[in-house]
């Protein structure tokens, strides 16, 4: 067993049942989370099986712990949290263990009406002529994320082009109280909240919370056929929006995190460069980009992007801004997208996660650290260790991240 296989085993045996995760998590937790509960964990432990490093019984433990104070299939549910969330847990499992078709379709069920109303409500808001929030559109809370789930479950879904649609509605520019700005543009600050530093709103850049999802959505949804009018067009101006925003410094390409009325009307400057993660940076706003230029067919932009990526995965060992192991902003995640991109070697951004220490120290410091989560904690970063450093790495469980998505039908 090589040094990273030994850490995340060593992970999953420190979570290996919900009690265990129950100890190290405290106050954060939250069983129906895929960030950072229990569904995320079940995940680990799903890859792990699939690959028989792990028993099945230990994914099938916090399954159960998921569910066990009942599933949220409320309008507050998304990708990362409630009916959403294990949907896209239990595709996963019912790869391995086809039994769980009948929960998984009753999941399914309850996603495709919170898409629908969730939908209705976007909609409803366009019509009215007013500024969105991000929850409405993102990748963790918004119809991105949904979208894809949608297209890991069922690349035909009869709701995708319906989201597809919206997505492309979303970046049709809008003028409220006299002001025109692209219509992404948020009335409430990063945190999704109305915030007094953002009294105008913002333009987020991220693949999180930002443009970037529905542009990678847009993109993979593309590349799988699914063609509403005007996708081409908006991939466009979006892509034109980040071009007029990029950023260089010492020769590396880089995007703000997000803009604000002052930088947009010119009366502040652009800070940076930032750290260059998945959730926001230049990784996550590259690789979207480079979905982009995939599903256009633009070489030229796509050759662009790949070398973008190469620096920033070349520069990211020795980085000053990129401190932490994890999937959303760390070097698990920046892996990931090298793998993806076939831009840089997975292992040569894992290995800072490893450190000096032995495998069980470090293990236990990515969880004493981190938590219990897959997004920004150890479930996540071993997930990565596990299945990018095996003999045949496969990544199709990282879906979440718009980042690699299996595509297939219903069953």
């Amino acid at each position: 067993m090589n040094r990273a296989s030994a850490v995340s085993a060593y992970v999953a045996d420190l979570l290996a049942t919900p009690e265990h995760g129950r100890a190290w998590a405290g106050e954060r937790w939250w069983p129906q989370s895929l960030a950072q509960g229990a569904a995320g964990v079940a995940l680990l432990h799903i890859e792990r099986a699939r690959t028989g490093d792990s028993s099945w019984g230990r994914a099938q433990a916090w399954l159960e712990c998921a569910v066990t104070q009942g599933v949220d299939a409320s309008l507050a549910s998304h990708l990362f949290y409630g009916a959403p969330a294990l949907a896209y847990v239990l595709d996963r499992a019912q790869s391995v263990r086809p039994e769980f078709g009948p929960q998984l379709a009753r999941l399914d069920a309850a996603v495709d009406r919170i898409v629908a109303e969730r939908l209705g409500r976007a909609r409803a808001r366009l019509a009215a002529g007013e500024r969105p929030v991000l929850a409405e559109f993102d990748t963790i809370r918004g119809l991105s994320g949904l979208g894809s789930l949608l297209l890991a479950r069922d690349e035909h879904h009869s709701l995708l082009p319906g989201v597809v649609s919206y997505l492309v509605a979303l970046t049709e520019p809008l003028t409220v109280d006299g002001a025109d700005a692209p219509g992404w543009w948020a009335r409430v600050g990063p945190d999704g909240k109305k915030d007094p530093r953002f009294p105008a709103g913002h333009a987020n850049t991220g693949m999180a919370h930002g443009i970037c999802g529905p542009l990678a959505l847009l993109a993979l949804a593309l590349q799988r056929g699914i063609a509403v009018q005007g996708c081409a067009e908006t991939m466009g101006r979006i892509l034109d929006w980040l071009d007029a925003w990029q950023q260089s410094d010492a020769g590396q390409a880089w995007w703000p995190y997000w803009i604000t009325e002052a930088q947009y009307s010119g009366a502040e400057k652009i800070v940076g460069p930032q750290r260059p993660s998945w959730c926001y940076g230049a990784a996550g706003v590259a690789h979207a980009q480079l979905l982009a230029a995939q599903a256009l067919g633009d070489s030229a932009r796509a050759e662009r992007l790949r070398a973008v990526l190469s620096r920033v995965f070349t520069a990211a060992p020795a980085s000053p801004v990129v401190n932490d192991a994890s999937l959303c902003h760390g070097y698990a995640g920046l892996a990931l997208l090298a793998h993806t991109t076939g831009t840089a070697r997975a292992d040569d951004l894992l290995e800072p996660i490893l450190g000096s220490g032995d495998a069980h120290t470090v293990a236990t410091e990515l969880i004493s650290t981190g938590g219990i989560g897959l997004l920004e904690g150890a479930a996540g970063t071993a997930l990565a260790l596990h299945t990018l450093t095996g003999p045949a790495p496969e990544s199709g469980w990282a879906g979440f991240l718009l980042c690699d998505p299996t595509g297939g039908a219903r069953g």
